[in-house]
């Protein structure tokens, strides 16, 4: 994400932040409470009873964390499953009683609350050991939340795999790894390395995320909505460590510029600023592959020390007339202007700047990208010199923008 679009998100933010900040006093001092209730010690002696949800009790370790401090994350999203032990139905099944929600826990339900307990407690104190939390039996969105609500400054309160990948894709972040408490720990060294957020609480961050993006396109389901609203909701990107990104060599062909393979809609008048939105998304996801292919093309060719001097340009400066510097094997500076689009190879259209079109002819090893299928799992990238694109006779360049200077008194 440009650095000039989260100061817009952080200004629209400070509108409801001060309010924000008398809700989570209230919510911070549940949390102390909480905590101060569940020591190690009280936790190592709880009866069944005391910890799971479904018997009609407010007060146990379960509902409490579920439902008592729900304004510090919500786990509701999940089956009562998720905490590994507890009293209700299950499926077809519809007799209430104690059940066990993962083989891993045993099948006798004391011993299987033993077992939870001791897993508790291994991470209230093993906060700093990642190796041994990520190995940790308990369900991630349970686990994260426990850790969270122990270790406020130090775990994030997002605890769902789809809503940490939606904000990472938000962002525009490079991740690695599927692991959510990798994927928190990712959001939150994002928060504490900008200096407007740094001293935010997690509380406030996650806040901060809501506010500006909202949740997930892809928890709205089609038969949810209107038929005047579906064709603006948007479809969501796949987590970025999931995707397999191809190169490919391309030629074009002659095209009919009467017949471009453009569809032209004669009843319906173009949303422009819905497009605007939609095409700058999908530009930024675009530069997001690309960053991340060129990382891994110059690691995996022993260049891990060029794939680090990487930098994404435009998130700073938009007027450098390209997106990325990345490198020859040999060093060699090669700017990059990246060019996106949500369709398969074949017709397709991208818009050039004129300051991009000077800066690539001054620059001999200026390259186009060209991301296809930019919200899929395949993304393919062609790369194409300033010479091979600008000088291909089969690609019709039509001016579509024009400066107006005038002075007016």
């Amino acid at each position: 994400m440009k650095i000039t679009e989260l100061r817009e998100y952080q200004t629209e933010f400070q509108k409801i932040k001060k309010d924000l900040n008398t809700g989570f006093k209230e919510i911070d001092r549940l949390r102390n409470k909480f905590v101060q209730d569940y020591s190690a010690n009280e936790i190592k002696q709880m009866a069944l009873d005391d910890f799971v949800v479904g018997k009609g009790s407010a007060i146990t370790f379960c509902n409490r964390m579920e439902n008592e401090l729900n304004e510090w994350g919500n786990i509701h999203g999940s089956n009562a499953r998720k905490f590994g032990l507890y009293f209700g139905t299950f499926g077809d099944d519809k007799e209430r009683k104690y059940r066990i929600g993962k083989k891993a826990f045993g099948t006798d339900h004391n011993q299987a609350l033993q077992k939870i307990l001791f897993s508790i407690i291994e991470l209230i104190e093993n906060k700093d050991n990642t190796k041994l939390i990520k190995k940790n039996p308990i369900s991630p969105m349970f686990k994260g939340k426990i850790l969270s609500v122990y270790y406020p400054n130090k775990f994030l309160n997002i605890f769902s795999a789809s809503h940490l990948n939606y904000f990472i894709n938000a962002l525009g972040l490079d991740n690695n790894s599927t692991s959510e408490i990798d994927k928190q720990s990712l959001l939150l060294n994002f928060k504490n390395n900008d200096a407007v957020m740094k001293d935010w609480s997690i509380y406030i961050f996650s806040k901060f995320l809501y506010s500006s993006f909202k949740n997930p396109n892809d928890e709205i389901k089609d038969d949810e909505l209107p038929n005047e609203l579906k064709d603006y909701k948007l479809k969501d990107f796949p987590p970025i460590e999931t995707l397999k990104i191809d190169f490919v060599e391309l030629q074009t062909e002659q095209i009919d510029p009467q017949n471009s393979g453009e569809e032209k809609s004669k009843n319906k008048k173009p949303d422009y600023s819905a497009q605007s939105k939609n095409f700058k998304r999908i530009g930024d996801r675009g530069e997001q592959i690309v960053l991340r292919a060129e990382r891994q093309f110059l690691t995996k060719n022993g260049r891990e020390d060029l794939a680090k001097k990487i930098s994404h340009i435009s998130e700073k400066d938009d007027r450098a007339g390209f997106d990325i510097m990345s490198y020859d094997l040999n060093g060699q500076e090669k700017p990059i202007e990246v060019k996106a689009t949500l369709r398969k190879i074949g017709n397709s259209k991208f818009f050039l700047s004129a300051n991009e079109l000077l800066v690539s002819l001054k620059n001999n090893n200026y390259h186009f990208y060209l991301v296809y299928e930019t919200g899929g799992k395949q993304p393919k990238i062609w790369k194409v010199k300033t010479s091979d694109l600008i000088d291909d006779k089969n690609i019709i360049k039509t001016p579509v923008l024009y400066q107006l200077n005038l002075y007016t008194k």
